[in-house]
């Protein structure tokens, strides 16, 4: 009997090993090892400093939200790339935080409104600590009132401010 319980142990223990492969995580990573940046957080955090009283405020524009509310949002642009967006109460008009989101059904600002909102805020714009993207990208939070209300992104090998691609394809798709 000992002999037989053996045997299963083994068999259990081999067939949990070969299955292992098959039910492993997928890697959605960006296909491949992080290139590490040559470009210092500092320098990154530099870039953004340097790129904010250049940023030019887009047209605001409203989405449809997954349960049926409106994101208002504003695109920010540097050299006519949308570099990142903010957020806007659509009740209130006013500057959302990374992360709050308000369930709002009426649009209850017009879009001179969140437009001089974003205007007024920028000179008080700061930049908080980077941190390391997933394709080796610097992402450098913009803070208002000392709270994170946007990041942008900074190339890890040349220093560039990169677009924003989600926030142009949605500048592009709801903008009207």
């Amino acid at each position: 009997m000992k002999n037989f319980v053996k045997a299963a142990v083994i068999v259990l223990a081999g067939v949990i090993l070969a299955a292992s492969p098959a039910f492993a995580k997928k890697d959605k990573g960006g296909g491949g090892p992080q290139i590490p940046p040559v470009i210092t957080a500092d320098q990154a955090k530099s870039a953004v400093t340097a790129a904010i009283p250049k940023l030019a405020v887009g047209k605001p524009f409203t989405k449809q939200g997954k349960q049926g509310d409106i994101k208002f949002e504003v695109p920010l642009s540097l050299e006519d790339k949308i570099v990142a967006k903010v957020r806007l109460n659509p009740a209130t008009g006013e500057i959302l935080l990374k992360g709050q989101n308000p369930f709002v059904q009426k649009l209850s600002v017009t879009p001179e409104q969140a437009t001089k909102t974003v205007q007024e805020m920028m000179p008080g714009a700061q930049v908080g600590p980077p941190w390391l993207g997933k394709q080796g990208e610097w992402k450098v939070p913009l803070l208002y009132k000392g709270a994170i209300i946007a990041e942008m992104g900074v190339h890890g090998q040349n220093g560039s401010i990169l677009p924003d691609w989600k926030a142009s394809k949605d500048a592009t798709m709801f903008g009207k």
